[in-house]
């Protein structure tokens, strides 16, 4: 229903807008279950991999007034995604099948916050896995 929607947009804003960088994993994990299986099915890895963050970053898009890149570009590689609040700045390296721990090591050794060193905000850097067996969030840290 559109308030049960609307309810989960206006949960994911104020999550972001707080900087409850963990309540955004849950909301996302149970967003996500809601999809049927069959909308996600796909034989070649990499496809399964994008799916889930195409369908991350579509959503950061659609229920966000905040500068979202996906894929930026920086001087060692390529973000999965970067939301950019007033306050707050989320940085978020997916896996599939993966582990957060994972992830978050890829934001560390590629440096993908170095960007926001002399930036005031506060800087989230969250790891997360999809899984392709559950199709939804297998696992999510922020540090």
């Amino acid at each position: 229903p559109k308030e049960r929607l609307e309810g989960w947009i206006d949960d994911v804003i104020d999550a972001m807008e707080d900087g409850k960088a963990d309540t955004l994993g849950t909301l996302f994990t149970s967003f996500l279950s809601s999809i049927p299986y069959t909308m996600r099915r796909k034989e070649d890895e990499k496809e399964r991999e994008r799916y889930f963050q195409y369908t991350f970053y579509l959503i950061m898009r659609l229920i966000s007034v905040y500068t979202v890149y996906t894929e930026k570009v920086q001087s060692q590689g390529r973000v999965d995604c970067i939301v950019e609040t007033p306050q707050y700045v989320y940085i978020f390296e997916f896996k599939l099948d993966g582990t957060a721990d994972e992830a978050l090591q890829q934001i560390e050794e590629k440096g993908y916050a170095r960007e926001y060193d002399s930036d005031k905000r506060q800087v989230f850097k969250i790891g997360a896995s999809f899984s392709s067996e559950t199709g939804t969030i297998g696992d999510w840290k922020c540090v």
